[in-house]
């Protein structure tokens, strides 16, 4: 179904903001503002600024649950994050309103703060995900159910639609939302002084004016316009940029956190000045004072523990210009949000030998099991257990003798990692140096056999698409 004015002529693109950074004014007010702002004509002022929108009657009564944290005195909250690309009471420099009607949301955050405070996810939806979009209210009536690039969804309803869209797909209830503006961008870059950002090379892209060397550079204004719009960097598409402008968010925390920006209060004063003017919420988050109380609850969280990840995500193989959601990941992400579990699931710590964790997995390692026991059948009961426990076992034999006491596990240098490993699983086995053996294990069972208990090897990170606020900028 094609949306009447939905998307603009390529003609009539403006490619300004389209992505997160449209949200940084909102996310740093819910994670970084902090202290109280002090004189009652400025605070009425920055509450002023804020404007509220109440969508509650155009999502329905068919919504998610509210999970509710008994254990804890908070509660989790999911706060939609949107970048609003309209072009009326933008001013110069944004686009005609005239020739760029309407509005899109072509940037969109779902935050996630946990009951217990100690950590934020915030995860980015790509504009260009294919998804079912529910019937919405417009100004003129219901727009009907239909599958579309999820960024339509705000060209038909604005933040409702959007909200309700999210909450039909996920089963994650949203709590509050914030819509962002282009207006106060520029200013609120200026108000941190700049932000580093990294380029793997030198950047000139005229037609934004983007005029940057290779490496870490300072942007501040009409720069950090032109870098987070230029398309001439990575390869252009909607995740790369995503990649590209979370580096940039978390290089804004990082600037906020470290510049005085909080602490000065002027410069606090234009930062909030900048940040309120861009904001629109639901009534419940639309007043200084609650962001105030937002943040003083999650202000803690240090940036390590801030995760940005994008939606696992495939290409659509109807058009390589579009995304689907990777069903069985994105399951994962919105069980863990909606039970508010941590997400990446934490991994359980590694097994320490020799003060240092395994790496060998069990599941290539190679063992010869011997009995030295005397004991008929020690050796192919100790063959089972270490086969049920993933080891590949090549081999059952008799050892040179049957008088070992204690098990033995022997290696050569090729198998030291492997050998680490079994002797991980092998409480009290000794480690033996064997030249000849290769990458093979050969466990000597002796009358002492422990049986095979379980290790966990470290092993590399398999999740794409996901970082924290404290990586390098240059990752």
């Amino acid at each position: 179904m094609t949306l009447p004015d939905s998307t603009p002529s390529r003609a009539h693109r403006h490619p300004l903001l389209r992505r997160i950074v449209l949200v940084i004014a909102a996310v740093m007010s819910v994670l970084l503002v902090g202290g109280a702002v002090t004189g009652y004509f400025i605070y009425r002022h920055l509450d002023n600024n804020i404007t509220a929108k109440d969508v509650t009657g155009e999502l329905g009564t068919n919504r998610p649950t509210k999970i509710v944290a008994t254990a804890s005195a908070e509660q989790p909250l999911n706060i939609l994050v949107m970048g609003s690309d309209t072009r009326a009471g933008q001013g110069r420099g944004y686009g005609s309103a005239e020739s760029i009607t309407g509005a899109r949301s072509d940037t969109t955050l779902l935050l996630h703060l946990p009951a217990n405070r100690e950590h934020a996810l915030v995860v980015s939806i790509p504009r260009d995900t294919v998804v079912d979009i529910p019937d919405c209210k417009t100004a003129t009536g219901i727009y009907p159910a239909h599958t579309e690039r999820f960024n339509a969804a705000y060209s038909i309803g604005g933040p409702g639609c959007t909200i309700k869209t999210v909450e039909s797909l996920t089963g994650v209830f949203i709590d509050h939302f914030v819509v962002v503006d282009f207006n106060g961008f520029n200013n609120v870059i200026d108000a941190l002084g700049g932000v580093d950002v990294c380029l793997p090379e030198a950047v000139y892209e005229p037609k934004s004016g983007l005029n940057l060397p290779a490496g870490i550079s300072t942007v501040q204004g009409d720069q950090a316009l032109a870098y987070v719009r230029v398309r001439a960097i990575g390869n252009g598409s909607d995740i790369s940029r995503i990649d590209r402008q979370q580096a940039f968010l978390s290089s804004v925390i990082d600037k906020a956190r470290s510049s005085g920006t909080l602490l000065n209060p002027i410069k606090l004063v234009r930062f909030l000045d900048a940040a309120t003017k861009s904001l629109t919420t639901d009534p419940g988050l639309a007043s200084l004072n609650e962001l105030r109380k937002l943040a003083q609850e999650v202000r803690a969280i240090p940036p390590k523990d801030i995760t940005f990840m994008t939606t696992p995500w495939i290409v659509n193989p109807a058009d390589p210009n579009t995304v689907l959601w990777d069903t069985p990941k994105t399951n994962k992400l919105w069980r863990a949000i909606r039970t508010d579990a941590d997400y990446p699931p934490p991994k359980p710590k590694p097994t320490i030998v020799d003060g240092q964790p395994l790496t060998a997995l069990p599941a290539d390692t190679s063992v010869r099991v011997l009995n030295g026991t005397g004991v008929a059948g020690a050796a192919t009961k100790a063959a089972a257990e270490l086969s049920k426990a993933g080891y590949s076992v090549i081999g059952v034999d008799n050892a040179e003798s049957q008088d070992f006491l204690s098990t033995v596990v022997r290696y050569d240098e090729a198998g030291a990692d492997a050998a680490r490993t079994v002797a991980g699983a092998i409480p009290g086995g000794t480690r033996v140096r064997r030249a000849g053996l290769g990458t093979i294990i050969e466990v000597v069972v002796g009358k002492d056999w422990p049986g095979v208990s379980k290790v966990v090897v470290k092993q590399p990170s398999t999740e794409t698409g996901i970082r924290t606020a404290n990586q390098n900028i240059c990752s």
